[in-house]
């Protein structure tokens, strides 16, 4: 219902759930969300870890010509959250394309990002930048370099997705706090 979106997009939130703070208000104000996606991505963003990326959201959802990916890998990923990072699943996929994790190590990697497991972490950086090898030889994971991401751009990747995890959501616990 358009006349929704624009009572969101004008504040006027008092007694919404994941909408009434005043600094949810302000957001949704700048957002101006014109789909149920808007106010996922929204609800999604507005935690400490993923806050940071709030502007660059607001602006390229406005400007979508903005939008940067630093590797063309990203951008099937992160085109439905203009180029950022939103999503726990995002996380999972972008291990999964970029660096060939299978889908359960990815979701382990997932959890030791969210429980700021240093150790798991350290070790993940390795295999997803330069891939890991296991005890015979055979390549468990391929890595970003061997996929064509140069290093530092896979670092760059791998640093936004540890300071992002922490306090993700999944979508799908997301887009059941919008719909309420």
């Amino acid at each position: 219902d358009p006349l929704v979106f624009k009572l969101i997009s004008e504040g006027k939130t008092e007694g919404v759930f994941q909408l009434e703070s005043g600094g949810m208000k302000e957001f949704m104000k700048e957002l101006k969300p014109e789909s149920l996606e808007d106010i996922i991505a929204g609800i999604s963003l507005y935690r400490p870890g993923p806050m940071q990326s709030i502007p660059a959201y607001i602006e390229n959802k406005h400007n979508p010509s903005k939008i940067i990916y630093k590797t063309e890998l990203l951008k099937d990923i992160l085109d439905v959250t203009y180029g950022c990072i939103v999503y726990q699943e995002q996380v999972m996929q972008i291990f999964r394309t970029l660096a060939g994790y299978s889908l359960g190590r990815a979701d382990i990697v997932r959890r030791a990002m969210s429980k700021k497991k240093h150790d798991v972490m350290n070790s993940e950086r390795e295999a997803f930048v330069y891939g890991q090898k296991d005890k015979d030889g055979n390549t468990i994971i391929k890595g970003c370099v061997n996929n064509g991401i140069d290093e530092k751009t896979a670092q760059k990747i791998f640093d936004e997705m540890s300071a992002f995890s922490s306090y993700a959501f999944n979508k799908s616990h997301a887009a059941a706090y919008s719909f309420v």
